[in-house]
C-alpha cells in the first residue's frame, strides 16, 4: 500500500514538470515572435524617414533652381535689356497728355512730372508717378497714368475729388468729401452750398461726417440750407438752416436717424408752404420714443 503512493506521486511530480518545461518553451518561442516584429517595424520607419529626407532635398534642390533663374533674369532685364530698350528712339516720349481736368489745370499736374518730352518711356515708373501726384495734390481722388501710342505717349488720367462739407484747419477753409481727406478749394467750390462741420478734434471731424453721410439722402431737398453741423455740449447733434434755425437733432441712433430726417423735411416744407420762419426744430423727443416735434416758431410755438 505504501509504496503505490509513493509511485503515485512520483508520477504526478513528473506531469507537473512536463506542463512548466512546456510553458517555458512557449513563452520563449512568443518572446522570439515579439522581438522579430519589432525588428521589422523599426526597418519600415527607418525606410520611410529616408524617402521623406530625399523628398525633401529635391523639393528644396528646385527651388534653389527657380529662385536663382528668378534672380538672374532680373539682373539681365536690368543690366543689358533694359539698357538697349531705353536707347532705342522709336521709344522715346513725344507726348505727356493729361485728362480729366476740372479744377485742377494741367500745367499744375505737367509741373509735377519727374521726366520730359523726349525720354524713354522705359525710364518712366508709372506707379511711382500715380503715387507722387496723390501726395502732392490731395484735391486727386484717383490718378491713373499709362502708355500708348507704342510707347511714345504718356496718358495721365486724374478724378478730382468734390467737397461733401467744409472745415475750417489752421484758419482756412478747405473741403472734405466722405474719404476723409481735406483738401484746398479751387474754383467756384468755396460758393457750394453744403454743410459746415465744426469740431475740436479728429475724432469728432470723423462722427459728424459719418452721421452727414448716412442722413445726406435722406435730407437732400433741404441741403443747400443746411450752414452748420456740430456737437452740443450733451454730444447731441446740433444742425443749423440759413444761419438762423437751430434743429436740435438730438442722438445720434443707426435706427432713428431715417425717420428724423423725414420728418425734418416735412416740418420744413410745411413751414414754407405758410411761410413761417422757425428760431428752432427739437427732434430729441424721438429718442424717447415720443412720436412728436418741438417747432419754435417766430412769435409762436408748436408741437407736430
Amino acid at each position: 500500500m505504501a509504496i503505490r503512493i509513493i509511485q503515485d506521486k512520483t508520477a504526478k511530480k513528473k506531469k507537473t514538470t512536463r506542463k512548466t518545461t512546456t510553458k517555458k518553451s512557449s513563452n520563449s518561442i512568443t518572446r522570439h515572435t515579439t522581438m522579430t516584429i519589432s525588428r521589422k517595424k523599426i526597418n519600415i520607419v527607418k525606410g520611410n524617414n529616408n524617402k521623406f529626407i530625399k523628398k525633401l532635398v529635391r523639393r528644396i534642390i528646385a527651388l534653389l533652381f527657380v529662385v536663382s533663374l528668378a534672380f538672374s533674369s532680373v539682373y539681365a532685364y536690368n543690366h543689358w535689356m533694359m539698357p538697349y530698350l531705353c536707347s532705342l528712339e522709336r521709344f522715346f516720349i513725344d507726348t505727356i497728355e493729361v485728362t480729366g481736368c476740372k479744377n485742377v489745370t494741367e500745367s499744375e499736374i505737367i509741373n509735377l512730372v519727374p521726366f520730359d518730352v523726349g525720354q524713354s518711356s522705359f525710364e518712366v515708373n508709372l506707379g511711382r508717378l500715380e503715387k507722387d501726384l496723390k501726395e502732392s495734390k490731395p484735391e486727386l481722388k484717383n490718378v491713373f497714368a499709362h502708355r500708348t501710342n507704342k510707347f511714345k505717349k504718356i496718358v495721365i488720367s486724374l478724378t478730382e475729388r468734390v467737397p461733401e462739407v467744409f472745415v475750417t484747419i489752421n484758419d482756412e477753409k478747405k473741403g472734405l468729401d466722405f474719404d476723409n481727406k481735406p483738401f484746398n478749394l479751387k474754383g467756384d467750390m468755396s460758393d457750394m452750398k453744403i454743410p459746415t462741420i465744426i469740431f475740436n478734434d479728429e475724432e469728432e471731424k470723423l462722427l459728424l461726417l459719418n452721421f452727414y453721410k448716412q442722413i445726406k439722402n435722406y435730407i437732400s431737398d433741404i441741403i443747400p440750407g443746411i450752414t452748420e453741423i456740430k456737437h452740443s455740449k450733451l454730444d447731441d447733434i446740433i444742425l443749423t438752416m440759413n444761419n438762423k434755425t437751430v434743429i436740435y437733432w438730438g442722438l445720434d441712433d443707426k435706427n432713428k436717424n431715417e425717420k428724423k430726417a423725414t420728418r425734418l423735411q416735412q416740418v420744413i416744407k410745411d413751414l414754407n408752404n405758410k411761410n413761417k420762419d422757425a428760431k428752432s426744430i427739437d427732434l430729441s423727443f424721438i429718442d424717447s420714443n415720443k412720436n412728436k416735434i418741438i417747432v419754435d416758431i417766430v412769435n409762436e410755438e408748436q408741437s407736430i
